[in-house]
């Protein structure tokens, strides 16, 4: 309202001598129509009304159709996919039973590359939903503002031209003047006709006109358009990669960190020293991907019920540890802290890596499991440090305090000027097993245990470290990291990128594995049948319900 008034108080100031007034008007007016689209978009991207609108959007509910456009089979499958369990995830346990054994059924019965070919369309959905103006011009009505908006800058440019081309005027402006403004004008125009022809290739349009098959089909000139023209990600399909002691190696001396807190800019210095250490990876969608997907199957494979899916999300790596019969091992996650075992993991993780003496050792499946398990090692590790959202996990110790300890513990034994991370890690090998630093070590120090977790990941395997092992208990360390994050950071992420850890969240959820559910109503088995009610309008007086009931078979396939 501020910038409306200011703009407003100038235009009038300007007359009744202003020259320019019709250009001047159109423009005003085609701005006031962007400024109102951005102001709803942003009310609609909201929790508050985001949950407003998602409360009374359970599984059960009906919607009214045309009865002529029901038999589409498309836009039923579409009006069920499970991106409307997203916005029931983003606000709270507001999924029903029997929503959650559909989408749990309909997932394990489909193969890792049509998930993850959801997965990635529903964040782009998402992303498409709370950080675009998408859902605001997805209306007839939007049609009509946005032909007046490009009309009126149309016409701005028009009228300009033709008030400078007069003679009476030209001498008054300056070449340079006419031309900036000319440009502007143009950019304006060409800026709206990129917008208008990217929501036509988008999604959320064609998901909503078009039905959710319609995504994925290439013979549609939008599609065309969408996969050669545009040629975009859903995501980045990059992870990054942050080590524990490279960060410490590289770290800038005490007069820069005293200095830097002095300053008051020491998280700065912080995430500047992470950045200058981080690397990223490709998603290794064969090797990676295949393994999360058939670890997060495995686990949900005897989450029937809401309550055992909820007692499988709190399995932190003891879950593995227990199911393998690893007692010397399940010390490192019992009995430490979240963030105690996540920096113990990986500093262990990082010297089984660095051992050469067991490198002989590894067959090409060990190799899958090792290059596995050091991604996840870099990359959890690289969520706690960069992205400080994902530090909102509730935990009794937090990861600041964990890692400046076990920082300072490094600095007085191992760390040395001139040293690199292999020297260092070297170092950290040849320590005699169980043998601690003769100085007590700082209070929250995760370096003596990591070494003892290191001896005993040792002496677990004869023929080297058990690195499938390791890998699935990296594995449900991030799945512990994704169900526990708050909902709302995980919706941020696909304006950045996107992140693993989110699309690790979405297939958990989907897979019935979450927090998110509601406990009202009793548990369907497998052999049930799911019905779901349709309300199809026949005329203004009356309406017909008509059931479409969706049986699953014992293998998993589901039949409409």
């Amino acid at each position: 309202m501020l910038q409306v008034g200011s703009t407003v108080y100038v235009i009038v100031r300007s007359l009744p001598h202003n020259k320019f007034l019709l250009p001047t008007l159109l423009v005003f007016t085609a701005g006031i129509i962007k400024y109102a689209e951005r102001n709803r978009a942003f009310y609609l991207a909201c929790l508050e009304h985001y949950g407003d609108e998602v409360t009374n959007d359970s599984f059960l509910r009906t919607t009214t159709v045309n009865a002529d456009k029901n038999d589409d089979r498309s836009k039923l499958r579409a009006e069920l996919t499970p991106y409307g369990t997203i916005k029931n995830l983003l606000v709270g346990p507001l999924i029903s039973q029997q929503r959650r054994n559909f989408c749990r059924r309909s997932f394990l019965s489909k193969g890792r590359e049509e998930v993850l070919r959801m997965i990635e369309f529903e964040l782009s959905l998402l992303y498409e939903a709370l950080h675009t103006k998408l859902p605001v011009i997805h209306h007839k009505i939007e049609y009509v503002f946005r032909i007046i908006c490009m009309g009126c800058i149309s016409g701005a440019l028009l009228s300009f031209r033709l008030i400078t081309e007069a003679k009476q005027y030209h001498d008054e402006l300056e070449n340079f003047e006419i031309r900036l403004t000319h440009v502007l004008l143009i950019g304006a125009i060409t800026l709206d006709f990129i917008s208008i022809g990217l929501y036509f290739a988008s999604d959320y349009f064609n998901a909503a006109n078009y039905g959710l098959e319609a995504i994925h089909q290439n013979d549609t000139i939008m599609a065309w358009i969408r996969n050669r023209v545009i040629n975009r990600h859903r995501w980045s399909k990059r992870i990054p990669q942050l080590n524990f002691i490279t960060y410490c190696v590289t770290a800038c001396p005490d007069w820069v960190n005293k200095l830097a807190k002095f300053l008051r800019i020491r998280f700065t210095l912080e995430y500047i020293q992470a950045i200058r250490c981080m690397s990223s990876e490709d998603l290794e969608e064969q090797v990676l991907w295949n393994f999360i997907f058939e670890q997060v199957k495995e686990k949900a494979k005897p989450a029937k019920t809401i309550e055992q899916g909820k007692e499988i999300c709190q399995k932190r790596g003891d879950g593995i540890l227990d199911s393998h019969s690893n007692e010397n091992l399940i010390w490192s996650v019992k009995d430490l802290d979240y963030m105690e075992s996540l920096l113990t993991w990986h500093i262990a993780t990082e010297l089984c890596l660095e051992d050469q003496g067991h490198q002989s050792a590894l067959s090409p499946g060990n190799s899958d499991f090792r290059t596995i398990s050091k991604l996840l090692s870099n990359y959890m590790f690289y969520l706690q440090q960069v992205e400080t959202a994902i530090r909102a996990i509730r935990v009794s110790i937090g990861w600041k305090e964990v890692r400046k300890d076990t920082y300072k513990h490094m600095q007085r034994f191992y760390l040395q000027q001139g040293k690199t991370k292999n020297d260092v890690c070297k170092r950290m090998i040849s320590t005699s097993p169980g043998c601690e630093p003769p100085d007590p070590s700082p209070r929250l120090s995760v370096l003596c245990k990591a070494l003892k977790l290191f001896n005993d990941l040792k002496e677990s395997d004869n023929k080297g470290f058990p690195w499938e092992l390791m890998s699935k208990v990296w594995v449900e360390l991030m799945c512990y990291a994704a169900i526990h994050c708050r909902p709302n950071l995980h919706a941020q992420q696909p304006s950045m990128g996107g992140q693993l850890i989110t699309i690790v969240w979405l297939l958990m959820n989907h897979c019935g594995l979450g927090n998110q559910f509601a406990t009202d109503e009793r548990a369907v088995d497998d052999e049930e049948e799911t019905n779901v009610v349709i309300q199809c309008a026949v005329d203004d007086d009356e309406e017909t319900n008509v059931v479409i009931q969706c049986a699953v078979d014992n293998d998993g396939t589901d039949k409409w």
